[in-house]
């Protein structure tokens, strides 16, 4: 078999079971915290941690410095199965999340999810596996029905859609999750004015199952490695 030299670059511990995964496989693997071009000497395939892919698509500067080198970039945020599985890892993790901020047991609460692709829908999943109240909307509606009824707001809509003029229809204390990527779906100011109680969650799989993310990308990877079309 021909040694295949895979570079992972990241820092958190997702790409650390990455790379047991793919050493327990055969490949070669480097670690480096950062990308430094001169690490890409001698490397078949390059894995970048997500903020590498904006929007599922590789970073300019990246695709170009790879070029160079001729590294080919495992894009792992362009592939459905490794998305969907994200997406429940995400989820899970939420709600060891919610539980550990709110002062109320979760039988007792009425739940709003906002945004229904694939983190809303394996949220409502884990959600519905507990018997508990939830109402989701893939779209925001122009008022939210019975929006006073709410105890927990999870947003999953990446764009500031929740303004002043949707917050203050929930209770003040309604405890509002925000579990979308950047720029998120809350106006921060707003938030702040109102003294709402908000919890930002960036990278949930990275934090409360490493192993779990990091062998979900290490099996998307080995199905890319094996396709012809990889830029």
């Amino acid at each position: 078999m021909t040694q295949i030299n895979i570079c992972i670059v990241g820092k958190d511990k997702r790409q650390d079971y990455l790379g047991f995964y793919l050493e327990e496989r055969g490949f070669t693997i480097s670690r480096q915290e950062e990308l430094h071009p001169e690490s890409l000497s001698g490397i078949d395939f390059l894995i970048g941690p997500i903020a590498f892919y904006p929007e599922g698509k590789l970073r300019p500067d990246i695709e170009k410095l790879c070029r160079e080198y001729n590294v080919k970039v495992l894009n792992y945020m362009a592939c459905e199965d490794y998305l969907l599985r994200n997406a429940e890892l995400s989820a899970e993790g939420l709600l060891a999340i919610i539980i550990s901020n709110t002062a109320f047991t979760l039988d007792e609460a009425n739940i709003l999810i906002l945004g229904l692709g694939r983190t809303g829908k394996a949220l409502e999943k884990v959600l519905e596996k507990i018997s508990l109240s939830i109402t989701g909307y893939d779209i925001l509606p122009d008022s939210i029905p019975a929006a006073a009824s709410y105890d927990i707001v999870i947003n999953t809509i990446p764009a500031p859609i929740l303004t002043g003029k949707y917050l203050k229809e929930f209770r003040h204390d309604c405890a509002f999750f925000d579990i979308a990527s950047v720029p998120g779906g809350f106006d921060l100011k707003a938030v702040e004015e109102m003294g709402l109680s908000l919890i930002n969650c960036p990278g949930i799989p990275g934090k409360y199952s490493p192993l779990s993310a990091g062998f979900a990308i290490g099996r998307s990877v080995t199905n890319l490695m094996n396709r012809k079309d990889i830029p």
